[in-house]
């Protein structure tokens, strides 16, 4: 992700001059402003919704890289300062794998002031969250080295499913819905309108002024990666997972440095280029304050995607009895979780079963077909329902409930989508039901 979003920052400081692009509409002043009302009317409108049973929800974060990964400076008490303060009980690591380190033996594993931590790996294409040392193995042909993870008790997930559509393995546990770097990818008019160097200028404020929302602007219903899981489920059930790609990477540092120059870095101190100091000063008397903290070197910092930020935005909410890594692993081989977008509304409570009588089947479980199926769901805030069958919508409503008779076998999932500021905008994504599934 940072490395196509630093090109693009870096003609933000160039001394000519881009010709303008059309204007984002998500980051329009007007538009961060109005998003940034609907949201906090949405915290007033939400109830809390107490949970039955005994199953307990927890909020985690798949696909986060810390210090560990090259591209990365996070450091594990920085990220679960974040993950506490929006929520999440789970982090699970993907940091890139790398000679000078094992992905399990030396990653970040166990609980660390009440937020459990998963050491995994992202490799091979690949969400790996193993059971001991994979390092032996990671030669091995992607299906031959899902295999062996598996096998001794770990999980994987494909990642980055827009770059490989064509991927059919087996006995995997599943594969991402949703990928704030895909999301990204697809944003051209973001990237065109961060070459015009103007747009530093507006949106360094925008950004302080509604963090969340400037980010979060990315956000869109990623169609095609639900087609194409709606279709590996057809083949075996694949648990659907968010990934945030978070690395807090991303965004840009103008150093004072000898004489007349400045240098222009990443987040992770490494150097794009050096200006005149003179070419550069023009732009930055227009900047408002950055937090550039107490370096009198810095003269410009700005942070595009803090780890909270990037935590906050998407979420897989796991049902599981405790929080620990066994049922952490149980729910997720099961397909016990749903994924949504919290930066809209805080969607813990959403709950959704389907029913045989009295007999309640969770998310992810495989209900034999039975006259009198039903689905219920609730959530903490009225939206539009649809209910999705073998990849096509079956049915709607509105409301804080839905209900739904299941009239034929088939594969179930549902979707929450949520009014805000004048569009729809997706919110909760469940995994599915394997209703008459053998």
């Amino acid at each position: 992700m940072s490395r196509l979003l630093l090109v693009t920052i870096l003609a933000l400081i160039s001394v000519s001059r881009a010709t303008a692009e059309d204007a984002l509409d998500r980051f329009a002043p007007e538009r961060l402003a109005a998003m940034h009302e609907a949201v906090e009317a949405l915290k007033s409108q939400r109830v809390e919704i107490p949970r039955t049973g005994p199953l307990r929800e927890y909020r985690a974060n798949l696909h986060v890289h810390s210090l560990l990964s090259h591209d990365s400076r996070g450091k594990i008490e920085d990220i679960v300062a974040a993950a506490k303060s929006v929520g999440t009980q789970i982090l699970m690591f993907t940091d890139h794998t790398a000679a000078t380190y094992d992905s399990f033996d030396d990653g970040h594993q166990g609980l660390r002031d009440g937020v459990l931590l998963i050491p995994g790996a992202e490799a091979k294409g690949l969400l790996v969250f193993p059971r001991e040392s994979f390092r032996k193995f990671e030669a091995s042909p992607v299906q031959d080295f899902s295999d062996v993870v598996r096998s001794r008790g770990g999980l994987t997930f494909v990642s980055h499913l827009e770059e490989r559509m064509d991927w059919q393995l087996t006995g995997i546990t599943g594969n991402e819905i949703y990928n704030t770097h895909a999301d990204f990818k697809e944003e051209k008019r973001l990237i065109a309108a961060m070459r015009n160097p103007l747009w530093l200028v507006t949106a360094s404020g925008l950004i302080r002024k509604y963090p969340q929302e400037a980010y979060s602007a990315l956000h869109d219903y990623p169609a095609d990666y639900l087609k194409r899981w709606d279709q590996l489920c057809q083949l075996a059930p694949h648990t659907g997972v968010s990934a945030n790609d978070a690395h807090q990477n991303v965004g840009l540092v103008i150093r004072k440095i000898d004489g007349d120059k400045v240098r222009v870095e990443d987040p992770l101190g490494e150097k794009l280029i050096e200006l005149p100091a003179a070419a550069v000063q023009p732009l930055l008397a227009t900047l408002p304050p950055s937090d550039a903290g107490a370096d009198p070197s810095i003269l410009f910092k700005l942070q595009l995607d803090p780890y909270a930020n990037a935590l906050r935005h998407v979420a897989t909410h796991v049902l599981m009895p405790e929080l620990t890594q066994p049922a952490l692993w149980e729910a997720l081989e099961a397909g016990r979780a749903f994924v949504a977008f919290d930066w809209l509304a805080d969607s813990t409570g959403f709950d959704a079963a389907v029913f045989a009588g009295d007999a309640r089947h969770e998310l992810g479980s495989r209900p034999a077909w039975s006259d009198g199926l039903h689905l219920q769901a609730r959530a903490p805030l009225p939206g539009h329902w649809k209910l999705i069958r073998n990849g096509e919508q079956v049915a709607e409503g509105t409301g804080r409930a839905f209900e739904q008779a299941i009239a034929e076998p088939g594969i179930y999932r549902l979707e929450l989508w949520l009014d805000v500021a004048g569009a729809e905008r997706i919110w909760v994504l469940g995994n599915p039901w394997f209703v008459g599934a053998e």
